[in-house]
């Protein structure tokens, strides 16, 4: 794969920094796809160009939350009948997506191969993209992890449950150990109560920093919202249904600290510098 990268990088002569953005958890549940969404509206609100890249594959949803139907999906890419570019889908917001299909057979047994190929792929998009949010599935198998460490940076989710709260450590231990330098964020999401949440955001950054050595940037925390779930319902994303309501007043808090912080690609996984080459030269 870093051949093939490093050929990539040769075929453009100038370069712009492109956000690349995996969102993780240790566990199912915790929010994670809800946050990518949300998260993609806002920047896009903010002037951002993003793309969301359901990395879940074959367990999908974001299409799902969006409240787009889409026959398109991955896998048309993985049996040739389709470029990258064919599905990608217009959603909320301006924000671009490429569904990860669910149920199809030939993206959950998707090959290392393949997926290198994936990337490559999305690499050369002939679109304005300024950031990439992968939504990446739960846990810590080799494909998940090839996804977070082709990223310029991971924001891990977790919720105040002390069983999310060690699935979440598990996981920035197996990211810390295959990549030492990888950036990496926590939000907590789901939060009853704002000062337990503190609590348990500073109380995680804390064991990370004292165990694994790992400085992780706290990057905000989600309030436990009735409406969300009534949004993932009616497959309307909270920042579409109620913008002005104290969820969406944190999603818009996270993605200006995220848009305020600088692109550092040079941490991230070989695939992120190709983002910032190929898709960063096109406007």
């Amino acid at each position: 794969m870093t051949d093939q990268a490093s050929n990539l990088r040769e075929l453009m002569g100038r370069s712009r920094d492109i956000r690349v953005i995996s969102i993780a958890s240790g566990k199912g549940g915790v929010g994670k796809s809800s946050i990518s969404v949300n998260l993609a509206i806002t920047m896009s609100r903010l002037g951002s160009r993003v793309l969301i890249l359901d990395a879940d594959f074959g367990l999908a949803n974001i299409d799902v939350m969006l409240g787009i139907t889409t026959r398109l999906d991955l896998s048309y890419f993985l049996k040739g009948e389709k470029t990258i570019h064919e599905i990608i889908q217009l959603g909320h917001e301006g924000v671009r997506f490429i569904s990860g299909g669910s149920g199809v057979s030939e993206l959950i047994n998707m090959s290392n191969e393949q997926l290198n190929s994936l990337l490559s792929s999305i690499v050369r998009i002939d679109a304005p993209i300024d950031a990439i949010i992968m939504d990446a599935g739960a846990g810590v198998s080799d494909t998940i992890m090839q996804i977070l460490l082709a990223s310029s940076e991971t924001i891990v989710v977790t919720t105040a449950e002390p069983t999310s709260v060690l699935d979440a450590y598990a996981l920035v231990k197996t990211i810390v150990k295959r990549s030492p330098t990888h950036p990496l964020h926590v939000i907590a999401n789901k939060c009853e109560k704002i000062s337990e949440a503190k609590n348990v955001q500073t109380g995680f950054v804390n064991v990370c920093g004292r165990h694994l050595g790992k400085n992780i940037n706290p990057l905000g925390l989600i309030s436990y919202n009735h409406d969300i779930t009534g949004s993932i319902k009616r497959q309307i994303p909270i920042t579409v249904s109620d913008p002005r309501c104290e969820t969406a007043k944190e999603f818009e808090t996270i993605a200006r600290a995220i848009l305020d912080m600088p692109v550092k690609n040079e941490s991230g996984g070989v695939l992120s510098r190709v983002f910032s080459r190929m898709l960063g030269a096109r406007t």
